[in-house]
């Protein structure tokens, strides 16, 4: 039997590939190749498993038109949008959604690929994580000039007692004070567990049971409906934690295995083995 042409693959718009399509090519050099040995359509096309008419139409046929293609997939059509999208600084998401409002029928990871291998083609920054239009990211291309701090950066300074500069913290007391309740708040709480002091407990629950955030108000407020658990845990060194982060793992076993094995495995894999230790 004849070995068939190795055709080389071809490649998208945005890989530079050509405007023909492989198998096509693969099958109209295959059919050629056979008929130019003698052998007849009917043979041709037993061996190939199509049709006769498919045998007469590459044999007939023109080379360009039956091998080119319109489109490697539905979304070249979109490409000069993409590009220019993506340079204006707009994310995958929300070009995503603009094409699919123009008719793009196809699905979201396909489209994401193909915008992938356009941002590493021509180094294109964009903002992955936020949704905006392209006027907005401008907007905010042109303050990034200014100082500023970050919610992210907020949210470290209040939680984990990050280091920010002194005029940022004034201006964040100063503009937002409900920023300053929390920091005392956060603050006041965890010296209460640090010190071990329970009339600091009792003053920290009067004090923000009047506090008009709503969220301290219902924290301060739950905390004195479960006094006595919150006695406890401020008084003594022990802890739930161990108990608690075991069960977790017992729970996220169970999870795995959910609908795929047996409860003699669960019960293998979650039973503690005295011959083991």
């Amino acid at each position: 039997m004849l070995k068939t042409q190795v055709v080389k693959k071809t490649t998208t718009i945005v890989d530079n590939f050509s405007e023909l399509d492989e198998k096509r090519v693969q099958m109209y050099q295959t059919i050629h190749e056979y008929h130019a040995a003698g052998y007849s359509k009917r043979e041709i096309a037993k061996i190939l498993r199509c049709s006769r008419n498919t045998v007469t139409k590459n044999i007939s046929g023109d080379f360009e038109a039956l091998c080119k293609k319109d489109f490697r997939s539905g979304i070249d059509m979109y490409y000069d949008y993409i590009i220019k999208s993506l340079q204006a600084g707009m994310c995958r998401k929300d070009v995503y959604r603009n094409i699919i409002s123009q008719g793009y029928k196809g699905k979201q990871t396909a489209a994401y690929d193909y915008m992938n291998k356009i941002i590493n083609r021509f180094n294109i920054e964009i903002s992955i994580n936020k949704s905006a239009s392209a006027d907005v990211i401008q907007k905010r291309k042109a303050l990034q000039k200014y100082d500023h701090i970050s919610r992210a950066g907020v949210f470290r300074f209040l939680w984990m007692n990050a280091e920010i500069p002194r005029e940022h913290k004034e201006y964040l007391f100063k503009t937002y004070p409900q920023i300053k309740e929390l920091y005392a708040c956060i603050k006041e709480f965890r010296e209460i567990f640090n010190d071990k002091k329970m009339p600091l407990l009792y003053l920290f629950i009067d004090r923000y049971k009047k506090s008009e955030l709503k969220s301290l108000s219902t924290f301060a407020n739950g905390l004195e409906k479960d006094i006595r658990a919150i006695e406890n845990a401020v008084a003594s060194n022990l802890s739930n934690g161990f108990v608690e982060g075991t069960n977790s793992k017992l729970k996220m076993t169970k999870r795995v295995m959910y609908g795929r094995c047996s409860k003699n495995l669960l019960s293998a894999k979650m039973m503690y083995d005295v011959r083991a230790s």
